[in-house]
């Protein structure tokens, strides 16, 4: 366990992740590369707060390097996500992937792996295949559905590679912490929009993950889907829905639900809720109304990722693993983005992502904001 990948959102960074950190450090890991959702994260959402800020945190707190898994793929499904994520971390140079779950029991998930490879759509119409395909695996939550998906890509992309996994403390995704347990992100973002990040210790949130909290709110660089909930409205309310149903998650007929709500909706919610049907989850609407007004294609998911921005890192440990890499392009300007289509198409979407995230931040920045952005070095390497 010399260099292990992390695919994360850190969307904050919380007391949970830290504890993966230090369970790791005891399991013999020595180098943490972390591979951390950009401005857009996998269920369709917004992250509350930038990038930059996010790596810085996750700098602070026990990650070694931070590189940026880009749009489309941080708002992919489970299957695209993990998927970009493995293939990147191996062509990185990491020898051992880990990751938390509810269950922390890596041979149960390499079992259910197995069973999603033989998994065959059910002949019920009136259920989703996602919907289906995870009642097929049991009830499971959601970061061992993840590992199940990172599991199935480490034999497709990475046959080598070592997977080992931390069982999860704290709160779940939508609960709040008790008795002094790791809040979930979930609370930690309300209590940001609420401004009481203060109440939680240094267990349940890091000094490290508070002061990136602080410096977003201060930059006015909090973002919520919710504020550009207009621009999205009077997209999917004169969207022609046949011609976007060609896009990512738009298809069986999401797009006309999405356009037919968006006509009668007063706000975002609404329109998630006029759209709602069994057959489909939450998330999979939330996925479509973005990747329908950025124009994502399943061509686009599919694509392996030709380069990776390097957002933050200690020192040392940042010049000895950038010298190791072979297999991926990593960026650290835009001059260095290669000219081929591939490069330029992610390049394409990722910006044209952040002109609409920037726009969510309560002090609107220009297009090129995070574009511009440049690494972050942190120069204690005491640890080192």
């Amino acid at each position: 366990m010399k260099n292990v990948g992390i695919i994360c959102e850190y969307n904050p960074l919380h007391g949970g992740h830290k504890y993966m950190f230090s369970r790791l450090r005891e399991m013999g890991a020595e180098k943490f590369i972390c591979l951390m959702s950009g401005n857009a994260v996998q269920r369709g959402d917004f992250a509350i707060m930038p990038k930059n800020l996010r790596a810085v945190s996750a700098s602070s707190e026990g990650a070694d390097i931070v590189f940026e898994l880009p749009f489309p793929y941080s708002m992919g499904s489970a299957e695209f996500f993990a998927s970009a994520g493995v293939d990147i971390l191996a062509r990185l140079g990491v020898d051992t992937i880990a990751f938390g779950s509810e269950s922390g029991d890596i041979e149960l998930l390499r079992e259910l792996a197995l069973k999603a490879e033989e998994y065959k759509p059910s002949e019920d119409k009136s259920i989703g295949t996602a919907a289906d395909y995870f009642a097929s695996l049991g009830n499971l939550k959601s970061n061992d559905i993840l590992g199940i998906e990172y599991l199935k890509a480490g034999k497709k992309f990475a046959p080598e590679m070592n997977f080992v996994t931390v069982k999860r403390e704290g709160a779940g995704y939508h609960e709040d912490a008790e008795n002094g347990a790791y809040p979930s992100a979930t609370e930690i973002r309300r209590a940001i929009l609420a401004g009481n990040i203060e109440d939680y210790s240094e267990a349940q949130l890091p000094e490290g993950a508070k002061c990136a909290i602080r410096e977003a709110v201060e930059e006015g660089q909090i973002a919520l889907m919710k504020k550009v909930e207009s621009a999205i409205l009077y997209f999917w309310r004169t969207a022609d829905a046949k011609n976007v149903s060609v896009c990512a998650e738009c298809g069986g007929g999401v797009a006309e639900r999405l356009s037919a709500a968006a006509k009668s909706a007063g706000s975002l919610e609404e329109m998630f809720e006029l759209a709602a049907t069994k057959r489909y989850t939450d998330a999979r609407f939330r996925r479509a109304v973005i990747f329908g007004m950025m124009g994502v294609t399943l061509a686009d998911l599919k694509r392996r990722v030709p380069y990776v921005n390097f957002l933050c890192a200690h020192t040392i440990p940042a010049l000895k693993f950038l010298s190791e890499v072979r297999d991926i392009n990593v960026i650290s300007k835009p001059s260095r983005i290669p000219e081929d289509e591939d490069s330029q198409r992610q390049a394409e979407l990722c910006l044209k992502f952040d002109a609409l995230y920037t726009l969510a931040m309560n002090y609107a920045s220009d297009v090129g904001f995070f574009y511009r952005q440049r690494p972050h070095i942190i120069k204690n390497d005491n640890n080192f």
